[in-house]
């Protein structure tokens, strides 16, 4: 990218060359905080006005002296390499005062760009026609500013953000050794999952179960067994002291191509719609290779169980762990 911040010194030299050359320079000032939409559109409109567009960008000194040490949110560095990236810009200068009338009077601009909500009888103009320039008010762009962004991103992280573990079912928390597990019979809690989940409860995250349950579609058991299972399943763990937030399972056969079987994101997808969760905050934990990739499709972070994934895999779990107590663990550890 060409350094278009520029010292005062190195931007007159700029503006006599261009003059020279018989270019209309044009002038925007601001602290340009939070850069978003309705400055890029500003930034745009002043540079239609002439060939080249010199920005005056309030440093981090002049901000703090009219909005407070609270401003500004981004630094004058940070601020000035975001204007840098729009190609409307071609020159950035930073000042001091509050306002940029000294700059101004050595520029001279031809045009000086100002917001509609200053107007046209701002502190500049005189500066500027002074000096055979005028003052040119930009549209104004209905709703976007710095502060509103700001009152949004309060308003969003008021209440907290909502995280989640995900929870594979058979060979995670329970033993498959006998394949199809419908029946409470055969459902046997793995070692160290109790206490593992107990511990997991004691956290802010909410605590899912998310399981393919072909066997229903394959005509092996009915969806009432794996509810009534899933029920006695909740049950046990309540009675122990161990929080379940929610139960999602796919009953298609691998064949049909849903988006709830994993490895797609439907179970978590349908997460986010009943409890509004981040999953960008939140976990998948599992033993096979499917768990590994839902997670990593609904953007989770992921944690394999029972050995490495298979070596044709393309994609990798961010943690590899024993068991589900030392996967809570990594988990309890990285809050």
């Amino acid at each position: 990218m060409i350094n278009k911040l520029k010292t005062e010194k190195e931007l007159l030299n700029e503006v006599r060359r261009l003059r020279v050359e018989g270019k209309t320079i044009v002038t925007y000032n601001g602290s340009f905080d939070l850069l978003h939409a309705g400055h890029a559109r500003s930034l745009a409109e002043a540079r239609s006005l002439g060939d080249a567009l010199i920005v005056l960008l309030n440093s981090d000194k002049s901000v703090k002296s009219y909005k407070s040490s609270k401003r500004p949110i981004v630094s004058e560095s940070d601020r000035a390499t975001m204007l840098a990236s729009l190609a409307s810009v071609d020159y950035i200068c930073l000042f001091d005062e509050i306002n940029p009338k000294r700059i101004l009077n050595e520029i001279k601009p031809n045009v000086h760009a100002n917001g509609a909500d200053w107007g046209r009888d701002c502190l500049e103009r005189e500066v500027v026609e002074k000096n055979g320039g005028r003052v040119h008010i930009l549209k104004w762009t209905q709703g976007l500013s710095t502060s509103g962004l700001i009152k949004k991103i309060i308003s969003a992280y008021k209440t907290p953000v909502v995280k989640a573990v995900f929870l594979d079912r058979d060979g995670t928390i329970n033993d498959n050794g006998a394949g199809y597990v419908y029946r409470k019979a055969d459902f046997k809690f793995l070692p160290g999952v109790i206490t593992a989940m107990k511990r997991l409860s004691k956290t802010d995250y909410k605590i899912f179960i998310a399981t393919n349950q072909s066997g229903i579609s394959r005509g092996i058991c009915t969806e009432k067994d794996v509810r009534l299972l899933h029920r006695y399943m909740v049950g046990a763990l309540k009675k122990e002291g161990v929080r379940v937030d929610g139960v999602y399972y796919c009953p298609h056969h691998p064949d049909r191509g849903c988006e709830c079987r994993k490895p797609a994101p439907g179970m978590a997808f349908q997460a986010v719609k009943d409890f509004d969760v981040s999953l960008s905050g939140s976990w998948m934990v599992g033993d096979r290779d499917v768990d590994v990739l839902m997670g990593r499709e609904a953007n989770l972070k992921t944690i394999k169980l029972a050995g490495p994934m298979d070596k044709s895999s393309k994609v990798a779990p961010h943690y590899y762990a024993k068991d589900l107590r030392e996967a809570v663990g990594i988990i309890v550890k990285n809050v």
